[in-house]
């Protein structure tokens, strides 16, 4: 097996490589820097409290009555606070947003409950908890025009009860939750990191070779199939050795953060998610030492190699239209092409919408189209290692791939 001692040197120069070490390394803790800030940030805000001055007008426009006498909603997060005499007017109340003794001011005229127009005063456009005093405001117009009509609290809660509804799964075997549905997003996610990460240092150390002509003296100790063998078995094992850490890093993070419980995950879903991100990651690592092979260095490469560089994100095209029909027969042919299944077939299936043979077929298509992507490199390797200062175009590198 001469693509061995490929393999074992290409993933020992980089594991040697500092800024590979650096990078690897980084990125959990840039995962775990993230979940803490966005945490902390979470909880300031949940504990903050938002100063709402309140001016309550009259039928006859006196805005002199103080907030005891306004009625307003209990909305966790506000405090309400009634202006002295003398600074209820616009003006006044816009002075002391801009001050920042409020975060906002509310006038509410003596008929809001009926249609009277409310008028907020914000430091900015559209702050957060705008919508939240709408919707408290909402609330209590709507408890007013209930109390008219002569209905008491008990009354408005039975007419407010919700629609009890329960889904039943017409194949009870398909069945996924929102833990199954984050867990595939995540998958993916790390799927695409880390490839484009294991493709640069692949682009890197292809292109170096080809410049520094020491692919011609490798060639001449062993077959081309074999010296590509080892490229994409090398930077495969180093794209799951990211994957598994970052994944690991943030499964450790999720976990511990409570957002995702264990126990709600099925096991089935899981390992079939991390088996189309295995042979995903071997395919695009095939693909891609197939066109870096073909170039000399990454500046004389064509728009039409650098095109293929970003096949990966070609799928998310398609995301919404998979969210929104699953089972549309184009969307379940496109999650049997290999180019998009790795991410379009998990997808569907945490959406109950793939059938088991069809997550079987896409599988095999998948390993298949590894196995001949890596075939091809071989041969595109072997006939256009030798073409320098030319670009390649579509149909050549199809040529190149079929010469036996």
């Amino acid at each position: 097996m001469e693509w061995v001692p490929v393999a074992i040197w290409e993933c020992t120069r980089m594991m040697k490589r500092k800024d590979f070490v650096i990078a690897t390394l980084l990125i959990p803790l840039l995962m775990g820097g993230v979940v803490f800030t966005i945490g902390w940030i979470k909880t300031r805000e949940a504990r903050a409290i938002t100063k709402i001055a309140v001016v309550r007008l009259t039928g006859g426009g006196d805005s002199s009555a103080t907030a005891g006498e306004i009625s307003m909603p209990l909305i966790k997060g506000f405090e309400w606070n009634t202006p002295p005499a003398g600074e209820r007017d616009s003006t006044s109340l816009a002075a002391a947003v801009r001050k920042g003794t409020y975060a906002g001011a509310v006038v509410i005229p003596g008929d809001f409950a009926e249609g009277g127009r409310v008028w907020v005063t914000v430091r900015s456009r559209s702050p957060e908890w705008q919508v939240r005093l709408r919707d408290g405001l909402l609330a209590e117009a709507r408890r007013q025009r209930a109390a008219a009509f002569g209905l008491d609290t008990a009354s408005l809660a039975r007419l407010d009860r919700p629609l009890v509804m329960s889904q039943r799964l017409a194949n009870p075997a398909v069945r996924s939750t929102g833990a199954d549905r984050v867990a595939s997003g995540v998958i993916v996610m790390l799927l695409i990191t880390a490839l484009f990460t294991t493709n640069s240092y692949m682009a890197i150390g292809i292109s170096g070779e080809k410049q520094a002509r020491v692919t011609e003296v490798i060639v001449s100790a062993i077959r081309p199939q074999s010296w590509i063998d080892g490229k994409i078995v090398a930077y495969t094992v180093i794209g799951l050795i990211q994957f598994v850490l970052w994944g690991g890093t943030l499964v450790a993070i999720l976990l511990m953060s409570g957002a995702v419980p264990p126990q709600a995950i099925h096991p089935g879903a899981l390992v079939t998610d991390l088996a189309f991100a295995g042979a995903g990651l071997c395919f695009y690592v095939a693909l891609w030492a197939m066109v870096l092979a073909t170039i000399k260095d990454l500046m004389s490469s064509s728009k039409f190699q650098a095109y293929l560089l970003f096949l990966p994100m070609a799928p998310f095209a398609f995301l919404e239209s998979v969210i929104r029909s699953p089972d549309a027969p184009w969307i379940v042919a496109m999650s049997l092409i290999p180019l998009f299944s790795p991410m379009l077939m998990p997808a569907r299936l945490t959406l109950g919408a793939a059938a088991g043979w069809e997550v079987a077929v896409a599988l095999v298509l998948l390993a298949v189209a590894a196995w001949l992507m890596r075939i091809a490199g071989g041969h595109a390797f072997r006939i256009g290692m030798l073409m320098y200062g030319k670009e390649v175009t579509l149909p050549e590198l199809w040529r190149w791939a079929r010469e036996k």
